[in-house]
């Protein structure tokens, strides 16, 4: 009785009604082929559910529309003629009313987020609630389905720990009462990028014998961009030597056919969906000439004793049992004591050396004490401004020399005329030359030696006790010691000195029996001898 008929669902619009599928109606549109001679149709659609209700309508045209709650339903169809008399129904056709699609809110389609964690984050989906559905089918996985979650949801919404450096797809259908379900299952996409990578750090170069580059590998690291670039001092800029990109050591050779010079590498670390770090840099120092394993040893054992990083700072200490004499003819008849004491010095100083030349300098101040017959701290000051030069000798030794001026105080006994026995002790202070020469050798990188000698001479009058003219005297220093360098910055050394300070001044004395009225005082001792040396 009905010829081809076709039957065709389109779903227009959804009712913000409340949830439950018996409240909540969708918007129906059936078409079929106009039938000859009909003038009415007579629609009948049914639930197929138990105590399902059947609705009947009358339409002119070949189509209906009308609101219908989700579910499976039944249609049959007639038609009228313009007599009123009725065909016969057709066959039942099956049909389905089905939710609507849900629309994804969060995340976007084709996202891409940055994650907080560098192994984990969460990330909260989000999707509009679907009218009529009762639970959602949640459904996630990574491009390479290394990670998958499925979940059966109440609300529109749920947040998932996620493995970082992934692509993700994700799907949302809704269902509601009799077995209705979205019309079509949603599907969203996106990328999930790891945070940005720590900043590699370079391992510095331990000499200027540079045979490869090193630095840290962060976490999640797969492969880094290296440039190397050295300073030419003729255009005072720097030129490009290397630039590697993608390489997966965190290493890099350093050719020895590369000139020496200074040199800088900068490195960033890149990982797969994670963001590029920061550039991590290193200024180094790359040697001239030759750089072969003989030439590293003879250079590494020269570092107990080389001294080459800019300012330095000293402070040693001398310490012994001193042999103290002196003479005073100011009293008639003069005054001589001669005894032994515990004696000291305290010196500290400060020096500079470039290694591009041979010169530098080095100052000194310091403070001797002993005690005298009577067990009374006797002390002094004195202090030195040195141009210091220095040259090699041989692979392993150098020689230094020290000139300049120094400021010295002595303490001399001053008699009593009436008692013949010291009075009192005051200073004379003088102003001369000083120089002196140190040998210095290295055993080993650690482990080197030195004996040294200084001389001073005193030829200008700061201060005397009486007023008179001081009288040309040569104090010396001899000794030696043993180093050991602690690390790059610091050296201790310890030995024996020999040190004798002298100093004569003019007498005032009135007696004519006297031949050569000068009086004179002498500090002579064996030291031990402590001392160190830091690098800044």
């Amino acid at each position: 009785m009905l010829r081809g008929l076709a039957l065709l669902i389109l779903c227009l619009l959804s009712v913000g009604l409340p949830a439950e599928a018996q409240q909540y109606r969708r918007l129906v549109n059936f078409e079929w082929e106009p039938i000859e001679g009909a003038q009415i149709y007579e629609l009948e659609l049914q639930q197929t559910k138990k105590d399902g209700k059947t609705y009947a309508f009358k339409v002119k045209q070949a189509a209906w529309n009308g609101r219908l709650s989700p579910g499976e339903y039944n249609m049959r169809l007639r038609s009228i003629d313009s007599r009123g008399v009725a065909g016969e129904w057709g066959d039942p056709s099956p049909f389905q009313v089905n939710l609507e699609s849900a629309r994804l809110v969060s995340p976007e389609p084709k996202a891409a987020i940055t994650a907080k964690g560098a192994q984990e984050t969460d990330v909260t989906f989000r999707w509009e609630a679907v009218g009529g559905a009762e639970n959602y089918l949640f459904e996630l996985q990574t491009e390479d389905g290394s990670f998958k979650k499925q979940e059966d949801l109440k609300e529109p919404t749920i947040t998932v720990r996620l493995p970082v450096a992934k692509n993700f797809s994700w799907k949302v259908t809704a269902a509601g009462a009799d077995g209705a379900r979205s019309e079509a299952t949603s599907l969203g996409e996106f990328s999930l990028l790891g945070p940005k990578l720590g900043t590699p750090e370079f391992e510095r170069p331990e000499n200027e014998f540079v045979r490869d580059l090193k630095w840290s590998k962060p976490e999640n690291t797969e492969s880094f961009d290296v440039a190397l670039t050295r300073f030419n001092p003729e255009s005072k800029k720097w030129e490009k030597v290397q630039l590697i990109e993608d390489i997966r050591d965190n290493s890099l050779p350093f050719d020895a056919q590369w000139p020496g010079g200074r040199y800088k590498a900068q490195v960033k670390a890149k990982g797969q969906m994670r963001g590029t770090s920061s550039v991590g840099s290193v200024d180094f120092k790359v040697r001239g000439g030759s750089r072969t394993p003989a030439a590293e040893f003879t250079a590494e054992v020269r570092k107990s004793i080389d001294r080459v990083n800019g300012w330095y700072g000293i402070a040693s200490y001398l310490v012994t049992q001193i042999q103290y004499a002196s003479r005073d003819w100011d009293p008639v008849g003069g005054v001589q004591t001669s005894y032994k004491a515990v004696g000291g010095t305290g010196r500290v100083g400060l020096g500079y050396f470039r290694p591009e030349t041979s010169w530098g300098f080095l100052g000194i101040a310091d403070m001797s004490g002993f005690l005298n017959e009577e067990n009374k701290n006797v002390t002094s000051v004195s202090g030195e401004l040195n141009a210091v030069w220095r040259a090699p000798l041989g692979e392993r030794g150098e020689l230094r020399s020290p000139l300049g001026l120094y400021y010295k105080e002595h303490q001399v006994a001053r008699g009593n005329a009436a008692t013949q026995k010291v009075d009192s002790y005051e200073n004379v202070t003088v102003v001369g030359p000083h120089v002196g020469a140190e040998y210095w050798y290295s055993f080993t990188p650690k482990i080197g030696f030195q004996v040294n000698a200084h001389l001073y001479m005193s030829l200008m009058k700061m201060k005397t006790p009486n007023g008179q003219s001081i009288e040309p005297t040569l104090s010396t220093q001899f000794g030696f010691l043993g180093s050991y360098r602690f690390n790059k910055r610091f050296t201790g050394l310890a030995g024996y000195a020999r040190r004798e300070d002298k100093v004569r001044y003019k007498s005032t004395t009135t007696d004519t029996q006297v031949s050569d009225p000068v009086n004179e005082a002498t500090v002579q001792g064996d030291y031990l001898n402590f001392f160190a040396e830091y690098n800044f």
